[in-house]
């Protein structure tokens, strides 16, 4: 007789006290991250922004500049800070597992790449209209991965290496592509508003922005979670995933397709934040180990408090705004080789 194993009931509630410990985290973080800035605010202003809320979601008339901060400045700029963090998280948390490569990120399909020079091409445009830079960045961001498809299935061959060549050839493209408008930029207003770009940031915030993307990224974030046992086929071998009857290259596609989607959408608005598609899952593994449920949702959340606090010492630390991609560069390199010597997770 085939003996009954029960499940592990203070396994799955510790995994589920630390899913709430960190979504407590990112409330905390999300909270005083309201409160930090350079405009100075009083208790007193806090309490008037409190009770005139109902006036800003009426739409009327608002003349108080700290009602103004608060509502259309800080908090736009905190929600597409988590949008952004928890989007570009777990897509490089799918890619690294989908590349069986723990240090796979979402330039490796030449996303950033076409999304630059989308957004280079949309700054030097003759036609200028609110958010051309951020369509222009998309599209060709779209268009750098279907490329990179386009090029793996003229190969005939399911090996994903023929992906990862791909996507390196289209990188190489459209980092060439972004080189020659530079070149032909106006180098006194062009080319300054090209740089700043490519350094990114959250300084374009807005409500449409930062609904947006929370839109594209939250219903993704829990298609990835529904998906998490396949997730974990795809990472066994090839060939044992056929014999348990999966379709290993369709849905390899198609949950590229999807995290690309996401990782397009974000630096359209955002520009290249590097590293927290990176870093954020090693720090997720290391807390969690690789085997458990709620490893894709705590990731979003890590990343989600993470580029919050990027953000918030971005606009504190100077009395000029950093770009938070400059930030998340500068500390994401040295804890990537912190994990690389000393915890081996690389």
């Amino acid at each position: 007789m085939e003996k009954v194993v029960p499940k592990n009931k203070l396994l799955h509630k510790i995994l589920y006290h630390k899913c709430l410990l960190f979504f407590m985290i990112f409330i905390v973080v999300f909270v005083v991250s309201i409160f930090m800035g350079r405009y100075k605010m009083s208790i007193a202003d806090y309490k008037n922004v409190f009770f005139n809320l109902h006036k800003f979601l009426l739409g009327e008339t608002i003349e108080d500049p700290s009602i103004l901060i608060l509502y259309k400045v800080r908090l736009p700029r905190i929600l597409l800070a988590s949008f952004v963090g928890a989007g570009l998280s777990i897509s490089g948390l799918v890619f690294q597992q989908v590349f069986k490569n723990p240090i796979a990120s979402p330039d490796i399909l030449g996303v950033t790449a076409g999304a630059s020079f989308g957004a280079a091409l949309g700054i030097i445009l003759p036609w200028q209209f609110p958010g051309i830079v951020q369509i222009c960045a998309f599209i060709f961001g779209i268009l750098a991965v279907s490329i990179a498809y386009g090029l793996k299935k003229a190969s005939k061959d399911n090996n994903i290496l023929y992906l990862v060549l791909s996507g390196i050839i289209v990188s190489a493209f459209f980092s060439a592509l972004l080189s020659m408008v530079k070149y032909f930029a106006d180098p006194y207003q062009q080319l300054p508003s090209i740089v700043f770009w490519s350094m990114g940031g959250l300084y374009r915030a807005n409500w449409i922005n930062a609904i947006g993307t929370g839109i594209v990224v939250i219903p993704s974030i829990f298609i990835i979670n529904s998906l998490r046992f396949k997730l974990k086929m795809l990472s066994l071998n090839d060939d044992m995933a056929k014999t348990m009857g999966m379709e290993v290259s369709k849905f390899r596609n198609y949950i590229l397709c999807l995290v690309s989607f996401v990782v397009c959408f974000c630096v359209s608005i955002s520009g290249t934040i590097s590293w927290i598609s990176l870093i954020v899952p090693h720090i997720t593994r290391i807390i969690l180990g690789y085997k458990n449920k709620y490893i894709y949702l705590i990731t979003s959340l890590i990343g989600a408090t993470t580029l919050i606090l990027f953000d918030d010492i971005a606009r504190t630390i100077s009395t000029t705004e950093i770009p938070v991609g400059i930030l998340t560069a500068a500390i994401g390199a040295p804890v990537l080789g912190y994990l690389l010597i000393f915890k081996k997770t690389i």
